[in-house]
């Protein structure tokens, strides 16, 4: 693809590589990037309204457990009028023990997940389908950046000299790293993906409430917040890792993955603008 684009337009690797890099991006990724983040949006939405549910279920469950303790004759009332019903759900079942304050956090927890599943399922918004836009974006990646390393390192018997000519800029070869400044490519490399990681995790952690100002508390124990930020190191990890990598790599490799997280951030700011995410 990328040979017969040059060969057709004529235009120089260092231009194609990163107009190429954009062209894909918006066709195949961005559309699926607005729908994941209009999805997310409405995912944040139903969860605030389920997890305002969770103190409910836990009064319930603690007034269920003082209604038993009163004697067993409250007890096989209850039991009686719960078979009357029909079948209980898991918060009925749950009444019918003696349960501790802890097997009550567990069960309200339990049966808010229920909920929520059936909520997001209710609203077209599951939580497998965030799963779908790695599947396209990963997969891309990795076959450009293939493409990518082929191209620089193919050689074919008969070509002319202008073919060979054309990875070069002056006196710069393209197939190659950068070796009159070797640290130029990584350290931009770097400063672009840190930029596009930093400013995922400052958006992933925000809340409503400091879009207007208002400081509140902040659980950074919590299980979300703790996986969001492993996420982040791991990401940035990689990021020191790709930087070392490019060290090595061609100059238009290096360019790809550049322009890919350019456009990665470009792309974050502008979703975050119109489609603002918050906790």
């Amino acid at each position: 693809m990328f040979t017969t684009l040059h060969e057709t337009s004529g235009i120089s690797w260092l231009i194609l590589i990163p107009t190429t890099t954009f062209a894909l991006r918006t066709v195949f990724t961005l559309p699926l990037s607005i729908w994941q983040r209009k999805r997310i949006v409405k995912q944040q939405e139903l969860r605030k309204v389920v997890q305002a549910m969770t103190p409910v279920i836990k009064l319930r469950l603690a007034a269920a457990k003082a209604t038993e303790i009163e004697g067993q004759a409250a007890a096989a009332k209850g039991t009686s009028s719960l078979t009357k019903e029909g079948s209980p759900d898991l918060i009925q079942k749950e009444t019918l023990k003696q349960l501790t304050p802890e097997q009550i956090v567990v069960v309200a927890a339990k049966e808010t997940r229920k909920r929520q599943k059936t909520v997001f399922k209710q609203h077209h918004v599951q939580m497998w389908k965030n799963m779908l836009l790695p599947v396209v974006q990963i997969p891309l990646w990795c076959t450009v950046s293939m493409g990518i390393r082929k191209l620089t390192e193919w050689k074919i018997d008969g070509s002319s000299k202008e073919w060979f000519d054309s990875f070069r800029f002056h006196e710069i070869d393209l197939t190659g790293p950068l070796e009159v400044y070797p640290m130029i490519v990584p350290i931009t490399l770097g400063v672009v993906s840190l930029l596009n990681i930093e400013y995922n995790g400052k958006m992933m952690l925000r809340r409503t409430t400091d879009v207007v100002g208002i400081d509140t508390y902040r659980d950074d124990n919590s299980r979300l917040t703790q996986g969001i930020k492993s996420v982040l190191n791991v990401s940035r990890i990689g990021s020191v890792f790709m930087m070392g990598v490019s060290s090595q790599a061609s100059i238009l490799l290096s360019l790809y993955w550049i322009s890919s997280n350019l456009y990665s951030l470009l792309q974050n700011i502008l979703l975050d603008f119109l489609w603002p995410y918050q906790k």
